[in-house]
């Protein structure tokens, strides 16, 4: 019986470390996200581009990949520019940017 209560423990343990583990990415994914368009407010296109690249690497989002090609196209990256473009419908091909982002 103890050995028993003793897996189920571990078990429950081992749970909520994973939990903790999933939520401790989805922030730092969150937190990659809000310092971009914190950047973006600022006009501090590398920045965008920085957090971004990160972002974009674990969460495919349209909105993502269009600041980013905006982000590249301020910062005359023009051929990176038309790709993150592009991504950005690949994802979503019904994608419209909102006003803030055209």
């Amino acid at each position: 019986m103890r050995l028993r209560n003793k897996k189920w423990g571990v078990r429950f343990i081992f749970g909520i470390v994973v939990i903790i583990f999933i939520a401790a990415s989805a922030f730092a994914q969150e937190s990659s996200y809000n310092k971009a368009l914190d950047a973006y407010a600022q006009k501090d296109f590398k920045n965008v581009v920085k957090y971004l690249t990160v972002y974009v690497e674990k969460k495919p989002d349209p909105y993502a990949y269009y600041l980013l090609g905006y982000a590249n196209y301020k910062l005359k990256n023009h051929a990176e520019a038309m790709k993150y473009f592009n991504d950005a419908y690949v994802i979503d091909p019904t994608f419209s940017p909102p006003p803030f982002m055209k």
